[in-house]
């Protein structure tokens, strides 16, 4: 079962558009200050600033984790416990693989056994990291 503990927020941002379907998602700054959306694009653009935590309507407060052990959303059934975690265009966490040297999102803490489920990870904040 996922969980989230311990985790920073960015503070005082508002989602910059419908976000209420859209908890456990990654999410970048928007164009327009203090406001935050989907990430829309591929971890490789490395535009992410954190993982959305609630479920926010457009222009309400929006509780982003920059970093620390939190819940994502992942679009694959083939992560496990340890795999480095990207960010496809739907804007859910995916297996980054072992070969490339795109900045990670998180690192997985435990396994998906099907596309759209909730797991615990640890987030590496903003830009992610390189291994």
């Amino acid at each position: 079962m996922a969980y989230g503990t311990n985790y920073r927020t960015l503070p005082g941002v508002v989602a910059g558009a419908d976000l209420s379907a859209k908890q456990f998602h990654v999410v970048k700054v928007a164009s327009t200050a203090g406001q935050v959306v989907l990430n829309g694009t591929s971890v490789f653009a490395a535009n992410f600033v954190g993982v959305l935590m609630n479920k926010p309507a457009s222009g309400e407060e929006a509780e982003v984790a920059i970093d620390g052990i939190c819940k994502i959303i992942v679009a694959t059934s083939t992560i496990v416990a340890g795999d480095g975690i990207g960010c496809n265009t739907t804007s859910k966490g995916t297996d980054a693989g072992t070969t490339d040297n795109a900045p990670r999102v998180a690192k997985a803490l435990e396994a998906s056994a099907a596309a759209n489920d909730i797991i615990t990870v640890m987030l590496y904040g903003a830009g992610g990291t390189r291994f």
